[in-house]
């Protein structure tokens, strides 16, 4: 069960995929025939992230690490997994979801710790 910061975080997700174009929406619209909403709001996620933080195709954003721990110790960061675990780190101090669609932003808006 999604926790009430998560489901939040997750239909913004949506939300701002759905404002990133037409060809977005409908592929979202088009999932969500064939899949759970929880996955698709995930996959929102996943793209709301990476846009926002300008990641390149193979780095890893936040939403993927399940592990910090073991993502903070990867012997190969060429992928940007370390990086995205302490990213996840703060995300979580500050009470803000993994499924966060703009990382950095919330963490400006909770902390001033961010540059702006």
């Amino acid at each position: 069960m999604l926790s009430p910061t998560d489901q939040d975080a997750l239909t913004r997700a949506l939300a701002f995929c759905r404002a990133e174009s037409d060809a977005r929406a409908h592929q979202l619209d088009a999932m969500l025939v064939e899949r759970p909403w929880r996955d698709v709001a995930r996959f929102a996620s996943y793209c709301s992230q990476t846009a926002s933080l300008r990641l390149d195709p193979w780095e890893t954003p936040p939403c993927w690490i399940s592990n910090i721990d073991a993502a903070l110790k990867a012997a190969d960061d060429a992928r940007g997994i370390r990086g995205a675990a302490r990213l996840l780190q703060k995300m979580l101090a500050l009470g803000l979801s993994r499924f966060e669609p703009n990382p950095l932003l919330a963490l400006r808006q909770q902390n001033d710790e961010y540059p702006r």
